[in-house]
């Protein structure tokens, strides 16, 4: 049973409180969680999604950020790289990651309850081709990658559609429908920044903050 750090607004601090991961959501505890964009310059300016698990208990099905999850009770900002090695079979080390910052989010899954996330945002150039992830089923049904220019047009356009192609957990192509449905809600626009982030980013621009 995993447990997890109760955190305590407005300030987000542990409270020394920890619960099964269950528990918090089901009591709607903020918990901390770790969010990593990965971001390509090659073949064109890009974003990198992961699918949801179609089993998810929270938006199943939906493009999200490349990787993440909840930090288990006592880890901190530098641990949340466990998610990636978890979830994509890659390993990077913090110092190759650029943090943005710690963004608020509150949705509800699909039982009705609100899962209330302190979320450590951050960002880091990598041109591997998505056939080199290896994918944790669980957690992630697919990896796509969508070029920003077109992500831009999906955000700000009404009605606007792309399909990319998608590799499953078990290696399988798949067409993936990209349009402003195809995400999870966010009450923030926060899929919208990062496409603005992630230009930045790739431009040199330091000192990002979400």
């Amino acid at each position: 049973m995993e447990y997890v750090d109760i955190l305590r607004p407005p300030t987000f601090e542990k409270t020394g409180v920890t619960k099964p991961l269950k528990q918090a959501w089901d009591d709607e505890n903020w918990i901390g969680t770790f969010n990593l964009w990965i971001v390509q310059k090659q073949p064109v300016p890009s974003l990198v999604y992961q699918v949801r698990s179609l089993r998810s208990s929270w938006e199943p099905g939906k493009l999200d950020v490349t990787a993440g999850g909840h930090y288990s009770a006592g880890e901190e900002l530098a641990d949340g790289l466990r998610e990636i090695k978890e979830e994509l079979g890659i390993t990077y080390e913090f110092e190759q990651v650029t943090y943005l910052g710690k963004r608020l989010n509150v949705s509800l899954d699909v039982n009705g309850k609100h899962r209330n996330n302190a979320v450590d945002v951050s960002i880091i150039h990598d041109d591997r081709p998505i056939t080199d992830y290896i994918l944790e089923e669980a957690e992630v049904y697919a990896i796509c990658s969508v070029p920003l220019a077109e992500l831009r047009k999906v955000h700000t356009r009404e009605g606007y559609q792309i399909t990319v192609s998608g590799l499953t957990s078990t290696g399988e192509t798949i067409p993936l429908e990209v349009n402003k449905n195809a995400f999870p809600y966010n009450y923030d626009n926060y899929h919208f920044k990062m496409v603005s982030l992630a230009e930045r980013f790739l431009q040199g621009e330091e000192h990002l903050i979400y």
